[in-house]
């Protein structure tokens, strides 16, 4: 039997709407690339979810879940909207990525994709989670999350002991 997207999807949206009953999910159903939507009621964030079959590149069926953070025509022309791309060195679980949504928007969002069989259904909305708080706390979003710079030097303290020198200058020789 083929593998088909859609239906991979379905256990995914059973786990997500057995977490959040009062969410309304927007499903497109296709056999090669499946994606449901919906808004986050926590965090008030646009959720993607999509499943691809095997491709000649990847071999295995894929899971992208995704965090639209705003259209990239927006972002571009705020100050520092671009600046967001500097996050990728700091996210661990995810990246900052252009995301197509159809023929006119692209979308600035959080990224992660991944080998659908690596993780389970009921796992998908703790993983969303994950990409949005930490990206929350690398961004500053988070009270407190960038630290703060104190206010005072610390002292100078060298926790090594002092070494013999191996090498001595030529005025000694």
């Amino acid at each position: 039997m083929p593998f088909d997207a859609t239906l991979a999807l379905e256990s995914i949206q059973q786990a997500l709407t057995t977490a959040m009953a009062d969410v309304a999910f927007d499903l497109e159903p296709d056999p090669a690339a499946a994606a449901l939507s919906f808004v986050h009621p926590a965090h008030d964030a646009t959720i993607l979810v999509v499943v691809e079959a095997p491709d000649p590149h990847h071999q295995v069926p894929t899971l992208l879940l995704a965090v639209v953070l705003g259209d990239w025509q927006d972002a571009r022309g705020e100050t520092g909207g671009a600046a967001l791309f500097a996050l990728n060195a700091k996210l661990m679980t995810c990246a900052v990525g252009l995301m197509p949504l159809n023929e006119d928007e692209l979308a600035l969002a959080l990224c992660k994709r991944i080998p659908l069989d690596s993780l389970p259904a009921e796992q998908v909305l703790p993983a969303l989670e994950d990409m949005i708080w930490e990206y929350a706390a690398i961004s500053g979003w988070l009270e407190g999350g960038k630290p703060e710079r104190p206010t005072e030097t610390p002292p100078e303290t060298d926790l090594q002991p002092p070494r013999p020198r191996l090498i001595t200058s030529l005025d000694e020789a």
